[in-house]
């Protein structure tokens, strides 16, 4: 748990510099997101914030577990804590994000990702909970039991 509180403190970039969660920018977010091959988790973050560092944490130490059957990725909404109501509105309507941090989940692949008279792909999962460092351990069991369920492990 030292090395999880450790790194807790970073900054996302930092955090997940050396995972498999792939850096997209929000110019090429679709192509990426009707690109994949696989499912695909988004994380929406604020590079310097402490419960998207917690959230960074989580992943870092959840992705490399599941790289074989999902995609990550990560998208920087803003710099330093959190993103504007402007910024926040554009999210919301070009991506269906509620709130920052959050991760949105895309498990169908192929050809029907797209929702008829829409330009954005509806996500299988939004997840928006930061997971406290006292209960770490316990979102970490519960994000894999969500994860294998939702993959069909």
């Amino acid at each position: 748990m030292a090395e999880v509180r450790r790194l807790s403190k970073l900054s996302v970039e930092k955090i997940l510099g050396n995972s498999p969660v792939v850096d997209i920018s929000l110019e090429n977010y679709w192509s990426t997101v009707r690109g994949r091959k696989k499912p695909l988790a988004v994380f929406f973050y604020s590079n310097n914030d402490e419960f998207s560092q917690r959230v960074a944490t989580l992943i870092k130490y959840i992705s490399p577990d599941y790289t074989n059957n999902i995609a990550f990725a990560r998208v920087k909404v803003v710099e330093n804590g959190k993103p504007d109501k402007a910024t926040a509105t554009k999210l919301a309507s070009n991506f269906g994000l509620d709130k920052t941090p959050g991760i949105l989940f895309y498990n169908n692949t192929g050809s029907e990702i797209a929702l008829e008279d829409e330009d954005w792909v509806k996500p299988d999962l939004k997840e928006f909970r930061t997971p406290k460092m006292i209960l770490w351990k316990t979102y970490y069991s519960a994000v894999r039991r969500e994860l294998d369920q939702l993959i069909g492990i």
